[in-house]
């Protein structure tokens, strides 16, 4: 994808297929990742994942003419926007998600659309609207459903909640400023450095939190873990994170930070399948709200205005 269509509007239509792409990834992933921070120490899984994921979208930048270079004055805001997209937001999530149930831990980090919403309001002066705000009411609505009876676990575990808070509100803050900066990058090229570049912290932090050497840990790993790790790789990050950025750079904040609302109730859905959880009443209404919200937003979006261009390569 070309730098100049990744900054400019997108139709509901051409918008579906990132965000069930989205849905289903980091939905499914949840319970995956779980498996991955139990079978390895948090900060080791995403610094063994996070490169390849990244190679990965820089060699398919490189293959198809995009080309790989970052100008020289957009380094400091990629710096940046990965410190907020993945340093803060992989690292904050390894420790929460151990804590916390699966399920429940995607719904509190998917509150992410209420921080950016508000953000962007000041930061972006983006107008709210009375249909964005029915479907950010609707979709918060479905989270709390989904929280619900668990309050009880949650109020067990302030460590894990604090770190998955935290993880939501500085990936509220890192989608705010990507599409209030507009990188004039390629889609693929401005993931993979943000990936690369949000891991380097990972990889120093992770001798110094994970006691356990990389070596014993991968010996002691099983054919799940492996999984994990590939999964994690392959789809939760070179896929699911191209889509997640493709729709932060051409949708309104509001609009983008919504359509993520989906992914924590596959994430619970998930949980039941592979972990045995067993379904209930919330969870399906949460499912309901949840879909009648991303309706409500996308059909919308051709009466949005696009945001103007910043003056200058900073934030």
């Amino acid at each position: 994808m070309s730098a100049s269509s990744a900054s400019g509007g997108q139709s509901p239509a051409r918008s579906l297929a990132p965000i069930a792409v989205l849905t289903l990834v980091w939905g499914c992933n949840w319970p995956i990742l779980k498996i991955g921070v139990t079978d390895l120490a948090p900060l080791t899984f995403r610094a063994l994942t996070l490169p390849f994921a990244a190679i990965g979208l820089l060699v398919v930048a490189q293959l198809s003419g995009d080309g790989i270079r970052i100008p020289r004055e957009w380094w400091s805001r990629v710096g940046a926007l990965a410190a907020l997209n993945i340093a803060g937001w992989n690292g904050f999530v390894r420790f929460g998600v151990q804590q916390l149930p699966a399920g429940r831990s995607a719904i509190l980090a998917y509150t992410m659309p209420l921080w950016a919403t508000l953000i962007a309001t000041y930061v972006l002066d983006e107008p709210l609207g009375k249909r964005k705000l029915w479907g950010l009411v609707l979709g918060i609505t479905g989270m709390a459903i989904l929280i619900g009876d668990e309050l009880r676990v949650i109020s067990h575990a302030p460590f894990g909640v604090a770190m998955i808070i935290a993880a939501a509100i500085a990936w509220a803050f890192g989608t705010v400023l990507l599409r209030k900066w507009k990188p004039p990058l390629p889609q693929n090229t401005l993931t993979g450095w943000m990936m690369i570049v949000g891991w380097l912290p990972i990889a120093i932090a992770a001798p110094f939190f994970d006691a356990t050497p990389l070596v014993d840990q991968l010996a002691a790993l099983g054919p799940r873990g492996w999984f994990a790790i590939f999964y994690n790789i392959l789809l939760a990050g070179t896929i699911a994170h191209w889509a997640w950025f493709y729709l932060a750079r051409t949708l309104p904040v509001a609009v983008s930070s919504l359509s993520s609302l989906p992914v924590p109730v596959v994430g619970v859905f998930a949980g039941i399948f592979v972990l045995g959880e067993k379904p209930g009443p919330q969870e399906w209404i949460a499912l309901a709200l949840v879909v009648v919200a991303l309706f409500i937003v996308l059909s919308d979006t051709r009466k949005t205005r696009p945001a103007a261009e910043p003056l200058a390569p900073d934030d």
